[in-house]
């Protein structure tokens, strides 16, 4: 019995957690297809967190990175992968996706929001 409770308080507070952590994070939908990114030029805030959610469509293995961004993150065919950020500084940051560099190009812009 007090194991059942323990989990449900585990669950509990999990959920709370995100809540909490949702409001704060902005969640971009960043996709591959035919080994290019989609889209290819995003544009954010400052100060808010970032979680680039990178769906995979194409079957075959990419490699999502950016020496700006500080990431490198194998992402499987037909799958998805995400990459935490934290709030960036304005400016431009340049990814690609390391298996197909002369398609798979893309940029973050970030603008201070006025």
């Amino acid at each position: 019995m007090k194991s059942r409770y323990l989990i449900f308080l585990m669950i509990f507070a999990i959920s709370i957690i995100k809540i909490a952590v949702a409001d704060d994070v902005i969640k971009i939908d960043l996709y591959i297809k035919d080994h290019k990114f989609v889209p290819d030029i995003v544009e954010l805030p400052t100060d808010k967190k970032i979680c680039l959610v990178v769906h995979n469509d194409d079957p075959t293995i990419e490699e999502f990175e950016s020496s700006d961004l500080k990431r490198e993150k194998i992402v499987l065919g037909n799958s998805t992968v995400n990459i935490l950020l934290a709030p960036l500084s304005p400016g431009e940051y340049r990814f690609f996706g390391d298996f197909h560099q002369e398609t798979a190009q893309g940029k973050i812009i970030v603008k201070k929001e006025e």
